[in-house]
């Protein structure tokens, strides 16, 4: 067996962005998706389906991934044997094919092929892959203060709209608003990509150094991430970012922020707590943690760079893409 790759992990705190993802509407009103706590006061969160749909966004405008599309139905048909679908070939056209499928996985069931037929499979009832590339919710690290925005175009209204909707008047909207910092986390088992898990055994699907590119490009989108919402750019870039490539597969930074924001609207930054998360890690795995660090964001400063022997963040990054290269032997 090969020796373990192991998990890149990152915990990551982001610029400043305002009003990221809505759940359902009541009546004209925007509701925030928000998260209660202990004691009663309420933060904001973006969901990891939302995190996920921007880096996806990024990889096919940036760096040119290939999303899973109808041309997956092409691959049915290649992978049909005696009236069959091959799930392992399948399976594998498909993470040669999408890098979406091999970060983030999916499920295909009811697949259909010649007369819109369903295919029977080689074996199980669909085909799937468990996502070798998760991410937890960001979760604000500021409180709802319960702001609402009220809106209307009257410019657009006066111009075109009462004339296409007929109505006397424009109704009003209004949405929540809530601008934080984010924090969240990502975790990539580095052992599953490029490899298709099939029914009785792994089969290693595409070449090192594509598996080492398609995680390299997944950190250029972390390190630059942002987030498209009702015609407005967010910036998420990381402003902290603590983490490393471990052989013990654990998040061990996930859930360790905690910081307040200050009168001048910095952030104080508990780095006792992040510093006993590192004490979990054991003691030989834990001189691979690497932190990053923007300045003029911390009250704290001083105390995060000299207690978490901080670089910057674009040094966290690089070293990381370097540091994949070499697991996948291809530096």
């Amino acid at each position: 067996m090969d020796q373990i790759k192991g998990m890149l992990t990152l915990t990551i705190i982001t610029q400043k962005a305002t009003s990221l993802n809505y759940g359902e509407n009541i009546g004209n009103v925007s509701i925030l998706k928000k998260l209660s706590l202990g004691d009663n006061s309420q933060i904001t969160y973006v969901s990891d389906k939302a995190l996920k749909y921007d880096i996806r966004r990024k990889g096919k405008e940036e760096k040119g991934w290939r999303l899973l599309d109808e041309k997956v139905q092409e691959l049915v048909m290649r992978s049909l044997k005696n009236k069959k679908l091959d799930v392992d070939d399948f399976g594998k056209a498909l993470l040669q094919t999408y890098e979406e499928f091999d970060l983030f996985g999916g499920l295909l069931t009811n697949l259909k092929g010649v007369d819109s037929k369903k295919v029977e499979l080689s074996y199980g009832d669909s085909v799937k892959r468990t996502a070798p590339v998760k991410l937890t919710y960001a979760f604000s690290i500021s409180k709802f203060q319960g702001d609402m925005d009220f809106m209307n175009n009257i410019d657009a209204y006066n111009r075109y709209i009462k004339y296409i909707e007929q109505k006397e008047t424009q109704v009003i909207t209004q949405s929540e608003q809530h601008t934080a910092h984010y924090h969240y986390t990502l975790a990539v088992d580095l052992d599953r990509i490029g490899v298709w898990e099939g029914e009785n055994q792994l089969i290693d699907v595409i070449l090192p150094e594509e598996k080492a590119k398609r995680i390299k490009d997944l950190l250029d989108i972390i390190r630059t991430l942002s987030r498209q919402i009702r015609g407005r750019y967010e910036n998420l870039s990381p402003i902290f970012v603590i983490g490393g490539i471990y052989k013990i597969k654990n998040p061990f930074f996930m859930g360790s922020i905690f910081a307040k924001e200050t009168e001048d609207g910095k952030l104080l930054l508990d780095v006792a707590r992040i510093l006993d998360c590192k004490g979990i890690i054991p003691e030989k795995e834990r001189n691979k943690t690497i932190c990053g660090l923007l300045s003029g964001y911390f009250a704290n400063e001083d105390e995060i760079r000299e207690k978490l022997n901080c670089q910057s963040v674009g040094e966290v990054f690089e070293e990381l893409k370097k540091k994949v290269e070499e697991i996948y032997g291809v530096s």
